[in-house]
């Protein structure tokens, strides 16, 4: 542990030192922003990479480290395996940018965490004009560029570097180029006297070039990470089947209503003001089980009717057919001949059994239910409440190239419902879906994987989606 060094000026990457001070006042700025207010992870991870910065503990901005401290893993976690800290640190960087962009917020000093580190830099916002830095790649100073052809020196081991292909310079390409002359002692004219294969290699040398990069930024694309992600679906001769899961739900007989009317008369004017109104009993009155009637053509709660609508419009924009099955409608014999997306979980039992083998399942505990780890850690999430209400759910997105009926198979679901309709966005959020996808190099073509998120319930409403966990095989 090194000592303190919190009242000591801090190093910015323009070279004038920034008062420490000022840079606690700016990530308190950041924490109570709209762009932070949602993430407590998100500003725990931020809060304390920035203090260890400040005070000097360098050593501890380790991704095993930071697991420990702030997601509560073991010392001796597999950290391949288990990729929380980096999800964080990306969604952190992404929070920081959309901060910085923001025009509403006026700010001397920038905090930023370069990609492929979790040590914040900091810079004097007036300095970034001549060259704006971006929290994935800070752009370096001026002062670390040569001055005869202005490519970049090697940078010092604190300045953060990225692993992105090097964009060829004028000068490399200058250098495909056959320079060997024939019968011209004087050099003029090379290429036109070049070996003709010497001139065509070069050809395909920047052809090659070209193709890899091309390449490699459309297979990062969101358009071809979702191609590839329902492919299985679209070769399939017939349409997806999306089963939702029908719950049985009671509701008060009619003669309970006109009980209840004999003494609240014009309470319920009309016959639908029965269906659409709380019948408002005292929490003393007593009931009959006769008094409640089961509805045999309710629909799925809003989570998965939200989670439906998700995976439509997904599967419509790959030009995928589909069709929608509820409850016992949708038969085991049905999903060994069609691709399946399956809405909802714990009240959905064959849902249970085709997921059962994967490396994330739910638990149907009636006292706790969650999604347990069967592999590695052997972690468990649950929901959290305050009182009745709950705060806190968990979603879990899978996907089987040959599910356990043998044929394709997507699973969105939560705990509760707000867990099914956060896993349903994080799916829809083309942009953070491919990125998760691609920080974990996942190959769509070979791979099964699963995906654990999380989402902070507020007055009734599920928030951002978060990833806590991701596994593939």
């Amino acid at each position: 542990m090194s000592d303190d060094l919190s009242d000591q000026p801090l190093p910015s990457l323009e070279g004038d030192p920034i008062e420490p001070d000022l840079v606690r006042d700016e990530l308190r700025r950041i924490v109570t922003s709209r762009h932070f207010r949602t993430s407590r992870r998100g500003k725990e991870f931020l809060q304390y990479v920035v203090d260890q910065k400040i005070n000097g503990n360098g050593e501890l901005l380790k991704e095993r480290l930071i697991g420990v401290k702030i997601f509560g893993r073991k010392p001796d976690y597999a950290t391949g395996e288990d990729p929380v800290v980096r999800v964080q640190a990306g969604d952190v960087r992404r929070r920081l940018e959309s901060y910085h962009a923001d025009p509403e917020v006026q700010c001397d000093v920038l905090i930023q965490i370069p990609v492929g580190s979790y040590a914040p830099v900091f810079l004097w916002k007036r300095n970034t004009q001549a060259h704006e830095a971006s929290p994935g790649a800070i752009a370096p100073p001026a002062s670390l560029r040569t001055e005869t052809t202005g490519t970049d020196r090697a940078l010092p081991k604190d300045i953060p570097q990225t692993n992105a292909p090097k964009a060829l310079s004028a000068l490399e390409v200058d250098d495909l180029r056959p320079q060997t002359t024939f019968n011209n002692p004087k050099g003029r004219g090379g290429w036109r006297n070049a070996s003709p294969w010497r001139f065509a290699l070069a050809i395909l040398a920047c052809a090659a070039l070209v193709t890899y990069f091309v390449g490699s930024y459309i297979h990062r694309s969101p358009e071809w990470t979702l191609k590839a992600f329902w492919q299985p679906a679209s070769v399939s001769a017939k349409p997806v089947l999306i089963c939702l899961p029908r719950p049985i739900v009671y509701r008060p007989s009619e003669k309970l209503y006109d009980a209840y009317e004999q003494t609240h008369p014009s309470t319920f004017v009309t016959r639908e003001a029965r269906r659409d109104q709380i019948l408002p009993l005292a929490p003393t009155d007593s009931i009959q089980w006769g008094d409640m009637v089961p509805v045999r053509n309710s629909g799925p709660g809003v989570g998965a009717v939200v989670a439906a609508v998700n995976i439509s419009k997904l599967l419509a924009e790959q030009s995928i057919r589909f069709e929608l099955r509820f409850g016992d409608e949708a038969t085991y014999a049905d999903m060994r001949d069609s691709p399946v997306v399956i809405v909802g979980a714990i009240n959905t039992d064959w849902a249970t059994q085709l997921t059962s083998e994967s490396h994330f399942v739910f638990d149907e505990s009636r006292e706790a239910p969650a999604i347990r780890e069967t592999v590695g850690a052997k972690r468990v999430w649950k929901m959290e409440s305050r009182g009745a209400e709950i705060t806190r759910d968990y979603g879990l997105i899978t996907r089987q190239l040959s599910g356990k009926a043998g044929q394709f198979l997507v699973q969105v679901a939560g705990i509760s419902h707000f867990g099914t309709e956060a896993a349903s966005e994080f799916l829809a959020n083309k942009k953070e879906f491919t990125d998760a996808l691609h920080s974990e190099s996942i190959n769509l073509q070979k791979k099964n994987f699963q995906i654990v998120v999380s989402t902070d319930v507020t007055a009734g409403r599920a928030g951002p989606p978060h990833i806590v966990a991701v596994s593939s095989w």
